[in-house]
């Protein structure tokens, strides 16, 4: 969603940084987080979680893909604007993961992104692949 398109711009500035780190050689998105406490979120059936891409249009930066990470339970609600890079985006795409963790690089958390648009997902551009062949 460019800015001037959007109602309120502070939605949209940055709260969390991502990188890119390797479990046994293959690349995971994740995203730096400090502030929350995930233990709670073991087993919580109230837990729901969304994953919106959108653009940015800056004059002097071009065109930048960000997205916002939204995770709530019956209790807590947290949100995260985040600014990756194509190897973070292209990670997640692909990798259909994202991992929160702390700056000491520990897992906190991690989320299986799940979409119902067509090729969005490794997993669905493997089923196209077979389809078509």
């Amino acid at each position: 969603m460019p800015l001037d398109k959007m109602t309120n711009t502070q939605d949209f500035v940055p709260t969390h940084k991502s990188v890119i780190l390797h479990l046994q050689g293959k690349p995971v998105a994740c995203v730096i987080d400090t502030k929350n406490d995930y233990d709670s979120f073991n087993e919580n059936p109230s837990l729901r979680a969304s994953l919106t891409g959108f653009l940015n249009k800056d004059e002097e930066l071009g065109l930048l893909m960000g997205f916002q990470l939204k995770i709530k339970t019956d209790d807590q609600f947290f949100q995260f604007t985040v600014y990756p890079d194509e190897e973070f985006i292209e990670t997640l795409i692909f990798d259909e993961r994202i991992f929160l963790i702390n700056e000491k690089m520990d897992p906190l958390f991690y989320l299986k992104i799940n979409t119902d648009q067509f090729v969005k997902t490794k997993s669905e551009f493997d089923k196209f692949q077979k389809m078509i062949k």
